[in-house]
């Protein structure tokens, strides 16, 4: 073989490695945040990859040597790499790969960022309406007792929708109005003439009730003098409305509802003296009070109304008293209708009572007795604790207590 023959086959080679692509560009797309791009780029790198016109085998030797199968003899003549071509610049496979799996743990990294990032928001925003949730719910505190937020909605319900306490001026004007009106009915009904000494049962002066001031046959000779009539009728009248007015009185006669002042003497009977004890009282009975509205506030006296009753004994064990001295001159069923008006405002007033978060109760002037001359026939009303269940010492009076000397 002839040098032209070989360098001709050389030339047939370098054409040959020519016609073969020298370099495989990966063009790999911007990464974003996005996991439907990322998933789309793993995807497009896996097919890229396994794509078998990517990656192509080049000859491993940078020559082509030749030998004459005439002459083994002659030494092969090795073309130089200039001339054989450059290699191939493409990534092989375990590179492509790497880079694959780097762009999807970068993704996957970015993806849950945006992820946390989304649901922080969330959760910010939910976390309002969970602590109004847990606001409302009772809390076990460190001591084992349990408490009412003071910011939730339930305690906030509570506190602004009861009513404010009434003005001084319209206790002691209401009181004075009760007073006024025993003193008027007194006046308008009944006479002053002599009556017979035995007209009158001291059973019936017992019945005014126990612990009176003025022992039955004291109050009984008062009746029957013609001076002091007035006096002993007015202080009848008074300690009977009174008497059932008050939140502790006897069940069964007083003016409060009966489902209430049961349970009132059952509440009082426990720790009583106690200011937490008096302040958790005051609530309940301005509570108690507003729930019961619709029964004894707009509607009262209606046909069941258990008052209804107590008023009736009252009327009853009053009217052995006042008959009588009842005035012929006047209408006897006016009379009733009078007394009974009187009845029920002194009831309808003993709930207004019941409903303060205040205490109260009545002083009917003790050093003021028959002894020293003087009578009181109408009680002071005064405050004995505040709206925080601290006792007010002394307490304070809404109104003066109706004192009469006896020889007037």
């Amino acid at each position: 073989m002839n040098v032209s023959q070989t360098t001709g086959d050389v030339a047939k080679h370098r054409a040959t490695q020519a016609s073969i692509p020298s370099t495989t560009t990966l063009t790999l797309p911007k990464l974003t945040s996005s996991p439907t791009q990322i998933t789309s780029l793993t995807a497009t790198l896996s097919s890229t990859i396994t794509d078998p016109k990517v990656t192509t085998e080049l000859p491993s030797s940078g020559g082509i040597s030749s030998s004459s199968t005439e002459n083994t003899s002659r030494p092969a003549q090795t073309v130089s790499p200039s001339t054989s071509g450059k290699k191939s610049s493409g990534l092989s496979g375990g590179a492509a790969a790497g880079i694959a799996i780097g762009c999807l743990l970068v993704g996957a990294l970015v993806a849950g960022l945006l992820v946390w990032f989304c649901l922080g928001k969330q959760k910010k925003r939910q976390r309002p309406r969970d602590q109004e949730a847990s606001a409302a719910a009772l809390m076990v505190s460190e001591k084992g007792t349990r408490s009412l937020d003071g910011g939730s909605p339930i305690t906030l319900a509570i506190e602004n929708g009861l009513p404010q306490p009434l003005e001084d001026k319209a206790i002691s004007g209401e009181v004075s109005k009760i007073s006024n009106s025993i003193k008027n009915h007194v006046q308008s009904f009944y006479h002053s003439g002599r009556v017979s000494p035995g007209l009158l049962d001291l059973d019936d002066i017992q019945a005014l009730g126990a612990n009176l001031p003025v022992s039955v046959g004291t109050l009984s000779t008062l009746l029957g003098n013609a001076t002091t009539r007035e006096i002993a009728l007015r202080f009848s009248i008074a300690w009977v409305l009174v008497t059932r007015m008050q939140l502790h009185g006897q069940i069964g006669v007083t003016f409060l509802p009966p489902e209430v002042a049961q349970c009132a003497e059952s509440i009082s009977k426990v720790n009583r003296g106690s200011r937490v004890h008096s302040l958790f009282f005051a609530k309940w009975r301005t509570i108690t009070a507003e729930l019961m509205q619709s029964i004894y506030v707009r509607n009262p006296f209606s046909a069941g109304d258990p008052r209804n009753q107590s008023i009736a004994a009252a009327m009853e064990v009053l009217e052995c008293i006042l008959q009588p001295y009842a005035d012929s001159r006047m209408d006897s069923s006016q009379r009733h209708r009078n007394l009974e008006e009187i009845l029920k405002r002194a009831a309808g007033f003993a709930f207004t009572l019941f409903a303060q978060p205040s205490s109260w109760d009545f002083d009917w002037q003790d050093e003021q007795d028959v002894k020293s001359g003087s009578l009181c026939i109408f009680p002071a009303l005064v405050q004995t604790a505040d709206e925080s269940g601290a006792p007010v010492m002394p307490p304070r009076p809404f109104n003066e207590a109706v004192v009469r000397r006896l020889d007037d």
